[in-house]
């Protein structure tokens, strides 16, 4: 009787393959997980960008006074700094500055609970002239992941109405989105 060649993987050598298979997912989980918070930082602060641009064409535009704020129920403006959740953009109140005047021309999605964004003042809002112009001094938007050591991003409003994302540096990230930024804490001059 003749033996036949076998043409399988034996047991003993599929273990083997599941353990290098096991072994290299583990290594590649975190990497993946760390690459995603990244992708989830740039896109908030892509969408920051593109919403401060947005405040800032419809003020010049229209020539009124327009205001990008935080909000917590996408109605209206919030002055406790909320920045992680929603925001809103439209025409500022002439009596209440911080204010919308009517309904909000546009509304931002909150992020994620993990996404941190802290402001460098304690203002509630970003205004914009006619001219363009920030009524408000600079200020600065930090973006970070809740309790983790890596990069925060940043997007920056001048006082003559610049608005430009910067990469900052590496920090722990408060946290609660709610806390106040350190003082001294760099700001853009122009």
């Amino acid at each position: 009787m003749q033996s036949r060649p076998s043409h399988g993987f034996g047991l003993a050598e599929q273990i083997i393959a599941l353990a290098v298979l096991a072994a290299l997912i583990a290594l590649a989980v975190p990497s993946f997980h760390r690459m995603l918070e990244t992708h989830e930082l740039r896109a908030a602060q892509s969408d920051y960008l593109a919403a401060l641009q947005h405040a800032r064409n419809l003020a010049v535009n229209e020539q009124v006074r327009a205001i990008f704020c935080p909000s917590r129920d996408q109605r209206t403006c919030s002055s406790d700094g909320s920045w992680g959740d929603s925001w809103l953009i439209g025409k500022a109140d002439p009596d209440t500055p911080s204010q919308l005047l009517g309904p909000p021309r546009y509304v931002g999605q909150k992020s994620r609970d993990a996404l941190v964004v802290t402001s460098s003042r304690d203002l509630g809002y970003i205004g914009f002239d006619p001219m363009g112009t920030s009524v408000n001094t600079n200020q600065t938007l930090s973006f970070c992941i809740k309790g983790e050591t890596q990069l925060t991003l940043k997007v920056i409003v001048s006082r003559p109405g610049r608005i430009q994302g910067q990469q900052g540096n590496t920090s722990a990230c408060p946290m609660q989105d709610d806390d106040a930024s350190e003082p001294g804490s760099e700001e853009p001059g122009e």
